[in-house]
């Protein structure tokens, strides 16, 4: 896959994903703020249909209050009433004080409380036992008024079997029409109207009202007497039902001069109650008001709202919350929240449809989300020539790397911009010039490799490789520079008259400057030692002679001696080289310290020439400071105690056990830890010589 390609599809990645989930939060946020704020509404229009239910049983209950305070001892005295119910005072106060609520009483339930028995008189009467047992009279059977007949039959009320699609009874006698229309609402709310007209008028309409019930009531009186035994079954049951749904029943006793003549209680239509509660609650955006009761049936006004809420579980309870129970896959499209009455059992409720809504928030999601993609599409075009551009830079300086990557040094990639793709091809630029001049310095380091090379061949053919073994002594050593071409050194040759030259140095710094004076001094000293008669005006002469011909910087120490082949004597002088050691057969040690300056360092300071007598067995030991100063892995030194350790161990080793004994102790003290000194070792071993040891054999021989 292309860059270009990627950087399209991370763009769109980057974008489309982080969009989606914002709308998609967004969404899902207005969704539960729309529910939230329709519950809150809802659960208002619940409360308040509870407080209804309360006001009317209120009202209910104080219009009993008012009807206990009838002349009901007229209605037990079977007088015969006014013909003209408009001057009968007993009607004209039912119906005044009933009012509006005479639609909700289905009957009026009148029982009178028989009056005590009288109390004997006269001494003794009280006492006697036909006193005790004498009875007041039976209790007089219920009067009931059933004012729903009444009603519907006086054409106040449709029947019972009518629809709301059927006309009620007409004619001048029963038909509603016969009574007066209330005002129109433009009446009360017209402007210009003041208070005290729409008050007038109300009261003539509640007048008009009562006047004609009142006719109503007369002609159907027969409507109201005593009840059978099927009709008092009947009432109890809708007595029961009442107090389902309402909580409680509805009744007074009725008194006269504080006594108490009897008691009434009505039976209110709870159905039509309820009506009355949800007919009176707004509708405001197609809510439906609804209430369960105890049982599980749901109540609604309009019976084609009782359809519309099949599908939903409103036989549940509602709980303490205030949002109803039982949650199904139809609630999404409804918010639904209740309120339970804590005296009746009931619980009103508001089915509020949100599908319309919801999907308006869907949509509007939708939209949002296409002009997103609209917009990123909008973008991408935008980004199309700026990636090409972006991609056309780098393929230029891939191609360009390739170039360079099959050694062509000499690419070059134009810069066209300040931006990063400038300053890669910026840094491609310099990049490709230093790996030339690196490539040149490379060239120049492998021919001065090269050269080191054959110095370090030529260094190596100019010290000793063989060991030297003459009539009174043996010779070997070893030199291990730290770097190709090292400034230590050492030489052993023959000299005239049968003696033995021994020297070993050391040059300041290392490489090639300090082999080239190693290599000078190497052939000087083999052409002048053989010629020297003193050493000390030997080593002054070089002293004056490098000090002379070299930088300041440039010195040497230098171990010098001249084994005496027929005096067994080692004459030296110790140029300022470290403290060299004779080892005694009998393990004692000899140290030859210094006896002046390095050579070529303050020249002029002169020398002095030592001689040391030596015997069979003995050894010369001779290093450089590589050795004592070789650090390991934690930075210590090796040292020459350590060394004089070692040394006095090795009495009786040969020349090639004491080099490799020293060389395996320096190699574990310095472990893994990298040289930083030339280190170089020389052995001489003093033995008898071979006219020596015969004139032992013959002395021996004398003797026997």
């Amino acid at each position: 896959m292309k860059l270009r390609l990627k950087l399209i599809l991370a763009f769109l990645l980057l974008s489309v994903v982080p969009l989606s989930g914002v709308i998609l939060y967004s969404y899902i946020n207005s969704q539960r703020a729309v529910r939230q704020a329709l519950e809150a509404e809802a659960q208002m229009t619940a409360d308040e249909m509870s407080r209804r239910l309360e006001g009317v049983r209120n009202d209910l209950r104080r219009q009993m209050d008012r009807l206990s305070e009838l002349p009901f001892r007229k209605f037990l005295g079977g007088k015969a009433l006014d013909t003209d119910l408009q001057k009968d005072p007993v009607f004209a106060e039912l119906m005044k004080r009933m009012g509006e609520e005479d639609v909700l009483f289905e009957s009026l339930e009148f029982v009178r409380h028989p009056p005590a028995p009288p109390e004997p008189q006269g001494p003794g009467l009280r006492d006697h036992p036909s006193a005790k047992t004498q009875k007041g009279p039976p209790p007089e059977p219920p009067l009931v008024i059933f004012l729903s007949r009444l009603f519907e039959r006086s054409g106040l009320r449709r029947p019972r079997a009518a629809t709301d699609t059927e006309s009620p009874p007409a004619g001048p006698e029963l038909g509603v029409d016969r009574f007066p229309k209330p005002p129109s609402p433009s009446f009360f709310g017209e402007a210009g109207r003041n208070t005290a007209i729409q008050a007038e008028a109300a009261a003539r309409f509640a007048a008009e009202m009562v006047r004609k019930k009142a006719e109503a009531l007369h002609k159907v009186m027969e409507s109201w007497g005593q009840l059978t035994d099927a009709e008092r079954t009947a009432l109890e049951e809708k007595r029961k039902q009442m107090k389902l749904l309402l909580g409680r029943e509805f009744g007074s006793e009725v008194r006269r001069e504080g006594e108490v003549i009897g008691s009434f209680r009505a039976q209110v239509s709870p159905e039509k109650v309820l009506e009355r509660v949800l007919r009176r609650t707004r509708r405001l955006q197609n809510e439906i008001p609804f209430a369960v009761d105890a049982g599980g049936r749901v109540h609604t006004a309009d019976p084609a709202d009782a359809q519309a809420l099949q599908g939903l579980p409103l036989a549940n309870t509602a709980n303490g919350s205030g949002k109803f129970a039982g949650q199904t896959s139809d609630m999404n499209n409804w918010v639904v929240v209740a309120r339970k009455d804590s005296e009746s059992g009931l619980s009103f409720g508001i089915a509020r449809p949100i599908k319309q809504s919801m999907q308006e928030l869907r949509q509007t999601a939708v939209r949002n989300f296409g002009y997103g993609l609209g917009i990123m599409g909008l973008a991408v075009l935008g980004i199309l020539p700026l990636s090409g551009r972006l991609t056309r830079n780098l393929t230029l300086l891939t191609r360009s790397a390739e170039e360079l990557a099959q050694g062509n040094l000499d690419v070059h990639v134009p810069v066209r911009s300040r931006d990063e793709l400038g300053q890669l091809a910026a840094t491609f630029n310099r990049m490709s010039l230093q790996l030339k001049e690196g490539q040149g310095r490379l060239m120049e380091q492998e021919r001065l490799r090269k050269e080191l090379e054959m110095c370090r061949r030529i260094q190596e053919e100019l010290l000793p490789r063989e060991p030297l073994s003459c009539g009174f002594a043996q010779v070997q050593g070893i030199s291990i520079p730290a770097r190709e071409v090292g400034g230590d050194f050492f030489n052993y040759f023959e000299l005239p008259g049968g003696n033995l030259g021994l020297l070993i140095g050391d040059v300041s710094g290392k490489g090639v400057p300090a082999a080239l004076l190693m290599a000078s001094l190497q052939a000087t000293l083999s052409a002048r030692l053989p010629l020297a008669a003193s050493l000390s005006e030997l080593a002054e002469q070089l002293d004056e002679e490098i000090a002379r011909s070299t930088p300041p910087e440039l010195f040497l120490t230098l171990f010098v001696a001249v084994l005496n082949s027929r005096e067994k004597t080692l004459r030296y002088v110790n140029a300022g080289h470290n403290t060299q050691y004779a080892l005694r057969a009998d393990g004692s040690l000899h140290r030859f310290e210094s006896t002046g300056r390095p050579l070529g360092l303050l020249p002029g300071g002169g020398y002095v020439e030592q001689c040391v007598a030596l015997g069979p067995g003995d050894s010369i030991f001779l290093y450089t400071d590589g050795l004592v100063e070789t650090q390991s892995g934690t930075g210590e030194e090796f040292g020459a105690e350590r060394l004089e350790r070692l040394l006095a161990r090795e009495p009786e080793s040969s020349l090639e056990c004491l080099i490799a004994r020293a060389e395996s102790a320096v190699r574990d003290h310095q472990g893994a830890a990298e040289a930083l000194d030339d280190a170089t070792r020389l052995v001489a071993k003093v033995q008898e010589s071979v006219g020596e040891h015969s004139a032992q054999l013959q002395s021996l021989h004398a003797t026997n």
